[in-house]
């Protein structure tokens, strides 16, 4: 099983001790996010993922994704730093390219459902192209924010190289049945985000600090056959990101059982 961790944690030092510290810590897989500073996917070229790549191997860490969000980004830098991360996906080695959807804008959200069907239809061409899919993740505040509108913009898009990732987190925040979730993704189920949350609160928290119940998460992930990556998504906050992911790895060993 892949047990990896998101180096969105680590936007205050370079790649490369980030990625120490993670294999450090007892991890075998690592989700590039591509937030971060130095891997820009306007600035990232062939050089500097052969770099990485090598950095990987010597590290003994699978890729488990490569990820880009941008919601904080302008659209139109947002579409072109997508468009740079999916040409460089069969360079990074990548199986999975986790995105999000924009912010919702309950005015025109009938019309940005459809604007997100087409462009993941046409990001999943692209994707295809490069032996990589494309996983989604819903996220409360987006268009797509639920598991529910998970599955339903999956049946919307109709595409056979559109796939999910599911967020514990968001999960949680929008009071997802999960095991629903779950099976009704069923194979499209590409990838899974884990971190723990407590009263409602949009914050990833150390396994077992929060309310989720990782027995259950557990048992229906197994139920469903699920054997893809599970990465532990903590976003930088207070303390020292380091021995946060140190704290993490330790914590879902209790918390799994692996």
């Amino acid at each position: 099983m892949k047990i990896g961790y998101r180096t969105v944690a680590f936007t205050d030092r370079p790649l490369e001790d980030a990625l120490a510290v993670i294999a450090d810590a007892g991890y075998n897989a690592v989700e590039l996010c591509l937030e971060n500073p130095d891997l820009d996917p306007l600035q990232c070229d062939l050089a500097r993922v052969t770099a990485i790549g090598g950095r990987l191997q010597a590290l003994g860490l699978q890729l488990a994704a490569v990820s880009y969000h941008g919601v904080q980004d302008q659209l139109e830098v947002r579409r072109q730093r997508t468009y740079a991360a999916i040409q460089r996906l069969a360079d990074f080695g990548a199986e999975v390219f986790v995105v999000a959807s924009r912010r919702e804008d309950p005015a025109r959200l009938p019309a940005q459902w459809s604007e997100a069907v087409d462009l993941y239809r046409e990001l999943a061409d692209k994707c295809a192209q490069q032996h990589c899919r494309l996983a989604i993740e819903p996220q409360p505040g987006l268009v797509v924010r639920s598991a529910e509108d998970l599955v339903k913009i999956l049946k919307s898009c109709n595409h056979p190289n559109v796939a999910a990732n599911l967020d514990l987190v968001h999960a949680t925040l929008s009071a997802d049945d999960l095991s629903w979730a779950v099976f009704q993704l069923g194979s499209k189920l590409a990838h899974v985000h884990v971190a723990d949350a407590v009263n409602g609160t949009h914050q990833h928290l150390v396994p077992g600090e929060g309310q989720i119940d990782f027995d259950e998460v557990r048992d229906v992930l197994e139920s469903a056959g699920y054997s893809g990556p599970l990465v532990i998504d903590i976003p930088r906050s207070e303390g020292d990101p380091a021995a946060v992911c140190r704290t993490a790895r330790e914590a879902f060993r209790s918390c799994w059982g692996s």
